[in-house]
């Protein structure tokens, strides 16, 4: 598999799967929101730049978003994402409750907002729906 990795720092990483066409970042600790957006914001750039459609999102050693960061991300990150072709999202949530729930938050929203969502608790299985989701169409009913 062919990767390009704009984004390796302590905050996360950031790797476009050339091969799959998927954006896959991981969080490695909390971070600001600062480095939050970098990384969204990068990958909305893949997401254009290669027609991607397909996210994986290692969200397992972040904290809660604030309020602020989570305002931007529905009401300004998120319209970017879906006009750039966004349409699947395999979601790795943290092991925390407060941290889940704040996830919840994000899975109800972009569900909403016609994004096919799956949740996961290891990024291997995440990363195998997300590179069969094309496949798993099932044919219109006659």
């Amino acid at each position: 598999m062919s990767t390009i990795m704009p984004i390796d720092n302590h905050y996360a990483s950031l790797a476009y799967y050339t091969d799959t066409k998927i954006v896959h970042h991981c969080f490695h600790k909390a971070l600001d929101s600062h480095h939050l957006r970098v990384v969204l914001n990068t990958g909305i750039d893949f997401l254009q730049k290669y027609q991607a459609t397909k996210w994986l999102s290692d969200n397992r050693e972040i904290d809660p978003h604030s309020d602020e960061d989570t305002l931007w991300i529905n009401t300004d990150w998120l319209p970017r994402a879906l006009e750039a072709g966004w349409k699947y999202w395999a979601l790795v949530v943290p092991d925390s409750v407060k941290s889940k729930m704040n996830m919840t938050e994000f899975v109800n929203w972009f569900y909403d907002h016609d994004v096919r969502i799956m949740v996961f608790v290891n990024a291997e299985a995440a990363l195998r729906w997300l590179e069969n989701v094309d496949s798993q169409h099932e044919a219109p009913a006659t």
